[in-house]
């Protein structure tokens, strides 16, 4: 085989490749320490698919990333920021703070190298195919622990939520983006089992709420954006997965959902006073914390995750706000829990602006989704979901580098920018 078709049929398989590395939680991976850098298997991963990118930018041209253009440079433009804050004076905790927001960066480049590696039909299909395989063994696994038959990261714990090895909103996210695969089958008449069977059980299985809200706005997307060839059987099918898994999602957050309409006040409690933190009521008091850091630093922030130790002025207003909180729910030296909400934390840490720098990122994948789904519907719309499953986790997570969530946002981006170069078929 000449140099150039082999070199056309290997690269694209890299991302493929990389994905069980992307998606493993770092208690799983190697690691080694370089100076303050802490560099796991998955690092190595996301510089293996970036040469890759590179050495298809030599062989094949730049061409494709043109689509994007407007994309990269409001990346560019928040991972600027976000680097420039860690700069902020006072300094504190700077050199740790500029690793994080390095690394940010690092899982960036996975957005661009997935245009320059995958230009073709089949290359998104072997791609999509790695994930939904992937998907399949993080939910078998998933479903082993739930059963009681292996350990999970706190030893066995049956017939809760569960992690798999991944982390429960990072094994919901990675859940969410096959069943999406699996909608998007649907919504096009090209079913998906395997998809829709991993990523339903495995959305059910994490049960995280917000990766859920994610799926119901990715089916809302497609069948939206597929509305003239939609048929009502095709609405239907979709609407039976989506309420179905909502039913396993709720049948294990039964006792949180009830603990936090009790906190809201909704419904009466009519249990003691529990000492376990409550996820819910929890990630409400520090939003409170995070919107308090906010609004006294409105436009630039405090500095790239400098809210998570910025919390003692807004303290004491915070228990009296929140009363019914255990001790260990609130901020401490102990425990710096952070804001836990991406976009909330995006305000406290980078102002208004590194707000606006973040929806704009998202609404410029949405948008070239939106833009290539006549021309590329599959990856169009898997793009689209994929994009909106990780808005609706980010709900649950601060702004955290090196996770598989991270991955799969700028895995979704870089998808939505290449679909536009694909065949009408794609």
């Amino acid at each position: 085989m000449p140099p150039r078709p082999r070199a056309a049929e290997l690269l694209p398989l890299v991302p493929a490749a990389a994905l069980p590395f992307l998606f493993l939680h770092r208690r799983y991976q190697p690691s080694a320490s370089l100076g303050p850098v802490d560099v796991y298997l998955s690092d190595v991963a996301v510089l293996a698919v970036v040469a890759a990118a590179v050495v298809a930018a030599v062989r094949f041209g730049t061409a494709p990333l043109a689509r994007g253009r407007v994309l990269w440079a409001l990346a560019a433009a928040l991972l600027v920021l976000a680097v420039a804050s860690c700069f902020y004076t006072p300094f504190d905790r700077t050199t740790k703070h500029f690793v994080t927001a390095a690394k940010l960066a690092e899982y960036a480049l996975l957005a661009p190298a997935l245009v320059l590696l995958l230009r073709r039909r089949r290359d998104v299909r072997r791609f999509l195919a790695a994930l939904v395989v992937w998907s399949a063994v993080a939910t078998a696994w998933g479903a082993l622990q739930f059963l009681g038959v292996v350990s999970e990261f706190e030893g066995k714990r049956p017939g809760q939520r569960e992690v798999s090895f991944l982390g429960t909103h990072d094994f919901a996210a990675l859940s969410g983006a096959a069943l999406v695969i699996g909608i998007v089958g649907i919504v096009l008449g090209r079913p998906r089992f395997a998809a829709l069977v991993a990523g339903a059980l495995g959305v059910a299985l994490a049960a995280s709420v917000f990766a859920y809200a994610g799926v119901v706005l990715a089916a809302l997307f497609a069948a939206v954006a597929s509305r003239g060839t939609l048929t009502a059987r095709r609405a239907g099918a979709v609407a039976a997965v989506v309420v179905a898994v909502g039913a396993g999602v709720l049948a294990l957050r039964s006792y949180d959902a009830s603990s936090f309409l009790s906190f809201l006040g909704v419904k009466e409690s009519t249990a003691e006073r529990s000492e376990d933190v409550q996820t819910g009521s929890q990630r409400t008091m520090l939003g409170y914390i995070g919107v308090r850091i906010w609004r006294d630093h409105p436009l630039l922030g405090v500095g790239f995750q400098r809210s998570g130790h910025r919390y003692e002025p807004y303290l004491g207003d915070a228990k009296e706000r929140f009363p019914d909180q255990p001790a260990q729910a609130y901020p401490s030296p102990e425990h710096e829990w952070g804001v836990q909400n991406l976009w909330i934390q995006a305000a406290a840490d980078m102002g208004v602006v590194g707000f606006a720098f973040v929806v704009a990122v998202f609404a410029t994948g949405l948008a070239l989704a939106v833009h290539a789904r006549p021309r590329a519907p599959v990856t169009a719309l898997v793009a689209a979901g994929w994009i909106l499953v990780a808005f609706g986790t980010w709900n649950g997570v601060g702004l955290v580098s090196g996770i598989p969530l991270q991955a799969l946002t700028w895995l979704g981006l870089g998808l939505a920018a290449a679909a536009g170069g694909l065949a009408l078929d794609a």
